[in-house]
């Protein structure tokens, strides 16, 4: 079966389960953020399909930017046909204005942070998918992120980094949704402050302990999936 072939035959059905889930959430904008030229061509990760794009969804009091690609219908030499990398990322804020035009979301703090984890899940590929299975919720650096100058100190630490948790659930949108192919993780990109991500590694109760007592600290404090630079630090 070649890649269109997947495509004609998968890909109506994919679009439809992810568009059911994020219009669940808020209102789905028909634009989405995607390149001129694709990064792939030019020494970018490659998507499973080479599409390479980002949903945005907007309700009155937050703001939802989505990768949109990653879990495209994918037929790969070694395995069987799957939803991508079964899996999509997702960050919610209520610090970006929901009226915001497209280019505006594009390059706010928002639209970059889960941009730059969307490529990170290409380059890893299914190890993300295998990992967050194993350990439920998993911890990323990232380097020269870019937040607003108000979150230094306190989201970014002295060398401009960021850590971000991916994997927290709530009830806020479903963990999974059906794909045609293969089950779709709809996974969480939470910003943390510099000391929950330094908690994450620098405490007597074993890394993964840790980051469970964090999702659980984020339980009691609410808004369990929405990011924000003026949210109080559970650590």
């Amino acid at each position: 079966m070649t890649e269109s072939t997947i495509g004609d035959t998968y890909d109506a059905e994919t679009y439809r389960v992810l568009d059911d889930a994020w219009n669940s959430w808020g209102r789905l904008d028909t634009d989405v953020i995607a390149h001129l030229i694709n990064p792939a061509f030019m020494g970018g990760p490659q998507w499973p399909a080479l599409r390479q794009a980002h949903a945005i969804v907007r309700r009155d009091d937050a703001l939802l930017v989505a990768s949109s690609g990653l879990a495209d219908p994918t037929e790969w030499d070694d395995n069987e046909p799957t939803n991508g990398y079964e899996l999509e990322v997702f960050g919610i804020s209520p610090d970006i204005d929901a009226g915001s035009d497209t280019i505006s979301v594009a390059t706010s703090w928002l639209g970059q942070t889960v941009m730059t984890v969307s490529n990170l899940v290409a380059q890893y590929g299914f190890r993300v998918s295998e990992m967050l299975e194993l350990y439920g919720v998993i911890t990323i650096q990232l380097d020269d992120a870019r937040l607003p100058d108000a979150a230094a100190g306190t989201y970014l630490d002295e060398d401009g980094a960021l850590v971000v948790m991916l994997g927290l659930v709530d009830a806020e949108l479903p963990e999974t949704v059906p794909g045609p192919l293969s089950p779709i993780r709809l996974v969480n990109v939470k910003l943390l402050t510099v000391p929950e991500g330094r908690f994450c590694v620098n405490n007597s109760m074993g890394d993964a302990d840790a980051r469970h007592e964090l999702a659980r600290r984020f339980a009691e404090q609410g808004g369990v999936l929405r990011s924000s630079i003026s949210r109080p630090s559970v650590v």
